[in-house]
C-alpha cells in the first residue's frame, strides 16, 4: 500500500530486516509438549484479572473495582467480559449482579446490571458469537408461589424459593442492554406430591422436565438449582447448563423464540424449551439409584470446539470426593440426525461414562474447570486451591501452576496481539498503539510486526508457523523496511515478560487511503538458532474518511 511513497523506493533493508527475512524464509517451527498459549483467570475475592504464561509468569493484569461475579472470558477481539459482584445478596455463594465489557488497558466499554427480584444473575456467563451474552441468573418466588407449583411444604426454608433462569442479553449502549431471549426452568417442572396442584404428573414418564421436589432438602430450597456453569455450541445451538443441586447438566435448544423456551413445543429439536438431555444422576427424575449417580457437585461444563480432539464432546469437572475430583469427557449420545437418543422407558441417558477422564492435580469439593486445548491436551483448574495442570491424551502432566488463591476458572488463551483501535481517522489523523504479549520464555528474542493489505485468510506459513497475514506490497514493506513510516517501533527486542509495543500513525488529510483496510500480526525469532519462535493473532485496522 505505501511502497508508492519516493522515500521507500530507494531504501535499503536495514541489516536486522535482512537476518529476519532469511530467518523467515528458512526456519523451522520449534514443538513442545505443553500449549504455547496463556491461562486467564482471576482469584474469586481479589480485584484482578491475570494472563499467566507458561513460565509461571503474570505477564498482563486488568485491574477492577469490584470483585467478580465469577465467570470471566476473553473475547475475540481481545476485550476481557468479567461478571462483576454487587452488594445484594452478599451472603449466597456465586452472587454477581453485574456484567462487565473491558479492554486491553482496563478501561470499561460496556456494563449491564440485571439485579432486581424478578433477576439476579450469579456465577457464569457465555458469550455468544453473535456479540450477545448469556447470564445464569436466579428469579424470586414466595413460598405461595412455589406451594402451588407443587413444591413439597416440608422442603421449603425462609421465605423464598429461587430457581434458575437464562438471558441472553444484547449491546444497546456504554451502560445498557437489552434482553433478546430467555429460558425458565420454572416452566418445565413436574411433581408428585399434590394430585391437585400444578405440574401433577409421574416424575419418571418425563426427563425432558424437572421435578421441583428433588432434591430432597429444605436447606437447599432458597438456592434450588444453583446452575454453577453455561456454555454454548454454536454448530448445533445447544446450550448446556451444571444444575449442582441435581448433580446434573442438562443440554436445551437456544433455536427457540423467547415463547418457544417457555412452552413444550417449538424450535429445531421440537421440544421447545423442555430439556433435550440431562445426564449425571437419574435420580433426579426417579430413575436408577444410588449406584447411578455419576456427577457429584460437578462444575463448568463446556463444549468442545470444531477443529479441537474430541470436537462436539462435553468437558466436565466432577468435583466427587467420593472418587477424588476428575475431568470428564462425555460423548453425547445421538442418533445419524444428530438428535439425542431418548432413554427408555425405565433407563436413562446415556453414556455410561466418561470416554476419557484425568485426576484434578488436587481434589476440589467447590468451583475449577476443565477445557480441550488445541493440541489434544486438557487444561484442568482445581479452584479451590488455584492449582492448574496441563496433562496429555495419556493423563501426564506437562505444565503445572499453584496461584495459590481460590479460582472459580481458568482458561487457554491463544491471543498474543492487541490494539487499542480498529479504526483511524483519516481527517483527523492519530495513531493506533500495538500491545505484543508473548510471554516470558520468548524474552529477550527478537520481534518483528507485519502488515497485510489483502486479508488474514489463507494466510501464509513462515519458518513452520501459521501466520494469519496473506503476502501482498505491503507485507514485503513491513518485513523489509521495520519501523518506517507509517510504523515505528516494529523491530525490537521482547523485555523480560515477552512483552513490546509498536506504534500504526498517519497524519491529518491523507483522505486518498480512505476505505483501506490493514491486518497487522507479529513474530518472534530466536536469530541465534535462527528459528521462528511465535506467530501472532492479526489485530483489523480500517481506514475511514
Amino acid at each position: 500500500m505505501f511502497h508508492r511513497r519516493p522515500a521507500l523506493s530507494t531504501a535499503q533493508p536495514p541489516p536486522t530486516a535482512r537476518i529476519l527475512l532469511g530467518v523467515i524464509l528458512t526456519s523451522a517451527v520449534s514443538l513442545s509438549a505443553q500449549a504455547p498459549g496463556f491461562r486467564l483467570w482471576g482469584p474469586m475475592i481479589g480485584n484482578e484479572t491475570h494472563l499467566l504464561d507458561t513460565g509461571g509468569n503474570l505477564v498482563h493484569t486488568w485491574q477492577h473495582s469490584a470483585r467478580p461475579g465469577l465467570g470471566v472470558y476473553l473475547l475475540p477481539d481481545g476485550d476481557l467480559l468479567r461478571a462483576r459482584h454487587v452488594r445484594r445478596h452478599t451472603t449466597t455463594g456465586g452472587s454477581g449482579g453485574a456484567l462487565d465489557r473491558i479492554s486491553f488497558d482496563g478501561s470499561v466499554t460496556w456494563s449491564f446490571s440485571y439485579d432486581t427480584p424478578a433477576g439476579f444473575s450469579h456465577h457464569d456467563i457465555a458469550p455468544l458469537p453473535n456479540g450477545n451474552v448469556l447470564m445464569i441468573a436466579w428469579e424470586d418466588k414466595t413460598v405461595p408461589e412455589a406451594r402451588a407449583a407443587g413444591r413439597n411444604p416440608a422442603f421449603i426454608a425462609g421465605s423464598v424459593f429461587r430457581p434458575d433462569h437464562l438471558i441472553e442479553v444484547q449491546t444497546t449502549g456504554p451502560q445498557a442492554g437489552t434482553i433478546v431471549w430467555r429460558w425458565h426452568v420454572w416452566d418445565h417442572l413436574i411433581q408428585d406430591y399434590d394430585p391437585e396442584g400444578a405440574n401433577f404428573g409421574v416424575v419418571a414418564d418425563h426427563p425432558e422436565l424437572v421435578d421441583i421436589n428433588y432434591p430432597l432438602d429444605p436447606a437447599q430450597a432458597p438456592d434450588w438449582n444453583h446452575c454453577n456453569g453455561i456454555d454454548y455450541d454454536p454448530v448445533n445451538d445447544w446450550i448446556v447448563v451444571s444444575a449442582h443441586r441435581q448433580n446434573e447438566i442438562w443440554i436445551i435448544d437456544h433455536s427457540t423464540t423467547t415463547a418457544e423456551a417457555a412452552g413444550h413445543t417449538g424450535g429445531r429439536y421440537g421440544k421447545g424449551g423442555d430439556l433435550l438431555y440431562r445426564w449425571g444422576n437419574p435420580q433426579a427424575y426417579r430413575r436408577g439409584t444410588v449406584a447411578s449417580q455419576q456427577l457429584f457437585g460437578q462444575h463448568a461444563p463446556c463444549f468442545i470446539p470444531p477443529g479441537y480432539p474430541g470436537a462436539g464432546n462435553v468437558m466436565v469437572f466432577n468435583n466427587s470426593l467420593v472418587t477424588g475430583s476428575e475431568a470428564w469427557e462425555l460423548v453425547l449420545p445421538l442418533d445419524a440426525s444428530g438428535r439425542f437418543i431418548e432413554p427408555p422407558p425405565t433407563g436413562f441417558f446415556g453414556p455410561t461414562g466418561p470416554v476419557w477422564s484425568a485426576p484434578a492435580p488436587v481434589s476440589s469439593p467447590i468451583v475449577s474447570n476443565a477445557e480441550r486445548l488445541p493440541n489434544g491436551n486438557t487444561l484442568i483448574c482445581s479452584g479451590q486451591v488455584g492449582r492448574f495442570s496441563e496433562v496429555d491424551p495419556s493423563g501426564v502432566e506437562v505444565w503445572s501452576h499453584a496461584a495459590q488463591q481460590n479460582v472459580f476458572h481458568a482458561h487457554y488463551v491463544e491471543r498474543s496481539l492487541w490494539s487499542d483501535a480498529t479504526s483511524l481517522n483519516l481527517g483527523e489523523g492519530g495513531s493506533v498503539q500495538f500491545d505484543l504479549v508473548a510471554g516470558s520464555p520468548r524474552a529477550g528474542e527478537t520481534y518483528l510486526v507485519l502488515g497485510s493489505a489483502s486479508g488474514t485468510s489463507p494466510g501464509t506459513t513462515v519458518g513452520g508457523l501459521p501466520l494469519p497475514l496473506n503476502p501482498d506490497s505491503y507485507f514485503v514493506l513491513t518485513a523489509t523496511m521495520p519501523s518506517v513510516f507509517p510504523l515505528t517501533e516494529t523491530i525490537g527486542t521482547l523485555d523480560g515478560a515477552g512483552r513490546a509495543s509498536a506504534t500504526f500513525g498517519l497524519p491529518p488529510g491523507l483522505s486518498f487511503l480512505a476505505g483501506l483496510h490493514v491486518d497487522h500480526a507479529f513474530l518472534a525469532f530466536d536469530l541465534g538458532s535462527g528459528t521462528t519462535t511465535h506467530a501472532s493473532n492479526a489485530v483489523p485496522l480500517d481506514l475511514l474518511p
